[in-house]
């Protein structure tokens, strides 16, 4: 059986990899993010053009194709990196750092983990949604006739609400334990296994909530300050009660905040680009330390005291 992921030593292990092996971090992902540097600049234009004519199906249509292979090469390197630092967090790595191989077994088969993990995520989420539509409509069926037409609609209203919290509860859950785990399993044991991960971290779901969430407040909190007085977001969106005018200036608001964004993000790239590759890289290397640090745990390779 394996052990329970410690969470202070991995919370700590996290930030003392991304920021003490930052220089070597920085070596392992710079292929895979320079590449995805030149592609946002060639790709940006498509973005914001349908950020910013989300309202036009046309335009929806025709960037739609340019979009979505955009998402597919970003999602292989952003793979890459995730294995590159998982390996480096793993002391799996030889030689040099900044010569390293981006592309190889540990990407793809991460890239198929992930792959697996969403398909069967979908499918667990076709599922639950299927049998809680069955259960709501015939518990409120019952209720209905049982306690009136008003009495029943408020009832399968109030059901309907429990097994969507449920569904997301179950969501979080089955998730978190899959996917915590798995770019270490990749990595390390050189197979891709949803199984494995999900056996690794058994009774430790509260563990990996607690790691998750104190790995990624700061972040958060850091995103919205700069997004709220840098970027001057509002997130003001039309809402039942407005007049048809009040929707349409609340509309035209938007879209003249992502043209300025749009503007402010092609003028100052030599800021956003470093800055957004200095917070990935700070943000996948906690996780991947944090990964690391749980798999050597669990799987008894070093004893790590509890610390919470």
């Amino acid at each position: 059986m394996a052990h329970k992921i410690p969470v202070g030593s991995t919370i700590s292990h996290a930030y003392g990899f991304a920021f003490g092996n930052i220089v070597n971090n920085l070596g392992v992902v710079w292929i895979p993010a320079a590449i995805m540097l030149a592609l946002t600049y060639f790709f940006q234009q498509s973005y914001w053009h349908a950020i910013i004519a989300a309202g036009d199906p046309r335009t929806l249509v025709q960037s739609a194709p340019t979009m979505a292979a955009a998402a597919a090469i970003v999602f292989v390197l952003l793979t890459a990196q995730i294995a590159g630092l998982t390996r480096e967090a793993l002391g799996l790595r030889t030689g040099s750092a900044f010569l390293q191989f981006p592309f190889g077994g540990d990407t793809w088969r991460l890239i198929g983990s992930y792959l697996l993990f969403f398909l069967v995520i979908c499918l667990i989420y076709l599922l639950i949604a299927i049998v809680a539509a069955v259960v709501g409509g015939v518990l409120g069926g019952a209720l209905t006739a049982a306690s009136g037409r008003d009495a029943g609609m408020a009832a399968a209203a109030l059901t309907v609400g429990l097994v969507a919290l449920a569904i997301v509860c179950a969501m979080i859950y089955i998730g978190a334990r899959m996917s915590f785990l798995l770019p270490a399993v990749a990595v390390a044991e050189k197979r891709v296994s949803l199984i494995r991960a999900w056996q690794l971290t058994k009774g430790s779901f509260w563990r990996i909530f607690l790691v998750v969430l104190v790995l990624v407040i700061p972040f958060v909190v850091a995103e919205w300050v700069f997004m709220v007085y840098v970027l001057k977001i509002s997130f003001a969106m039309p809402h039942p009660g407005m007049t048809p005018s009040e929707i349409q200036a609340a509309i035209e608001q938007r879209q003249a905040m992502n043209s300025r964004m749009m503007m402010d993000s092609q003028r100052y790239w030599y800021v956003y680009q470093p800055a957004g590759l200095f917070a990935g890289l700070l943000l996948y290397g906690m996780f991947a330390g944090a990964a690391a640090h749980a798999y050597r745990a669990v799987t008894h390779e070093d004893r790590v005291p509890e610390v919470f």
